[in-house]
């Protein structure tokens, strides 16, 4: 009598404690929140994980850049999700009234590499007027992943060393009449040389520069139109840019990858030295010029003027376009045969020697 009595009792807190279970679920309602301002209803145990799954959100993401600021990669830098203003994460608990914001990812600029060039070789300088070369190294600063240049610092570790060189340019071809003579008395002279070709006549007579290229010789950027007045140098940015750029894109079209820019009247300065470097090219000047483009002057008088002033690592500019150059083609046999007198190579002017990188990361 006693046990059943218990089992009654016992029954009847069961029943109870259940009756309380729905009565406690029953006054627990539904928590409300807002998602970015948007009233949206949720279990009182949710979390903003659960929630962003079931609601579908995802914050947009931003992008990377690259050095230029120019999109990289889209959508690669995740959003977040903030709760009442403040960052969370997805096992955070939501209670009523919590306010809920999607953070769009915030745009990244890719980090920067460093590169320390050594060249104990040396390199030309920039502007170059000799072919002797400055030992040095050369601090250079790209995108990690575009690889797109930000700056190049050369710093020289020593004295320039005399090259037994000398380099013969010739500026403002290709001409028809002309460059094609000039080009068969180097060759029968056994001479490579460097043509700075414009970029207007590259495209009229481009069989001529690839001639050029094909005997050896070294193909130089002299501007697309040549423009003498104002002097190079004060043209204003846009078209310094333009100048160069047109005329390496009229020879890359034509097979050809030039280091080497050479401007009208050699017209240089700070700035044109660091358009063209960010162009990919070094600006070459010379240290000879026998005025040979002048009217009247004799073959003679160009003979006599360079070989008067010709050095160990000279550079020479003559002229294969501009006029009439027959003086200076009749001046060329004596000119070769007087360097060689003094145990001097005629070479072409190059890019420069293979570097040794040292690589550091910077962000």
């Amino acid at each position: 009598m006693l046990s059943l009595r218990r089992a009654s009792v016992g029954l009847g807190i069961a029943i109870a404690v259940v009756i309380v279970a729905v009565l406690v679920e029953r006054r627990t309602p539904a928590v409300a929140v807002l998602v970015d301002g948007r009233p949206v209803t949720v279990s009182p145990a949710a979390t903003l994980g659960g929630v962003a799954s079931r609601l579908g959100l995802r914050p947009p993401a931003g992008d990377l850049l690259d050095v230029k600021g120019n999109v990289l990669r889209a959508g690669t830098v995740p959003g977040a999700f903030a709760v009442n203003g403040k960052p969370a994460t997805a096992s955070t608990r939501l209670h009523r009234g919590d306010r809920i914001t999607t953070v769009a990812g915030s745009d990244r600029r890719e980090s920067r590499q460093r590169l320390v060039v050594r060249l104990p070789g040396g390199v030309p300088s920039n502007p170059q007027f000799f072919v002797d070369r400055v030992p040095g190294e050369e601090v250079i600063v790209r995108g990690a992943d575009s690889h797109e240049l930000v700056s190049s610092r050369f710093t020289a570790t020593g004295a320039a060393k005399p090259e037994r060189s000398v380099a013969l340019t010739f500026d403002d071809g290709p001409s028809p009449e002309n460059t094609p003579r000039f080009l068969a008395t180097l060759k029968k002279l056994h001479v490579r040389a460097t043509f700075f070709v414009i970029g207007y006549l590259a495209e009229a007579y481009p069989g001529i520069v690839q001639r050029e290229a094909r005997m050896g010789m070294a193909v130089g950027n002299h501007s697309y139109n040549h423009p003498d007045v104002p002097p190079f140098e004060q043209l204003p940015v846009p078209l310094l840019r333009d100048e160069i750029a047109l005329d390496d894109q009229v020879l890359a079209r034509l097979g050809i990858r030039t280091h080497l820019f050479r401007p009208p009247g050699g017209g240089t300065s700070a700035q044109v030295v660091q358009i063209a470097g960010a162009l990919g090219q070094r600006v070459v000047l010379w240290s000879v010029d026998p005025t040979d483009w002048r009217p009247g002057i004799t073959a003679k008088a160009i003979a006599r003027r360079v070989l008067g002033a010709v050095r160990p690592g000279s550079i020479v500019e003559l002229h294969d376009g501009g006029g009439d150059r027959s003086a200076t083609l009749a001046a060329l046999p004596t000119i070769v045969r007087g360097i060689r007198a003094r145990h001097l190579r005629l070479v072409t002017l190059v890019a420069g020697p293979g570097p040794t990188v040292a690589t550091t990361q910077t962000g």
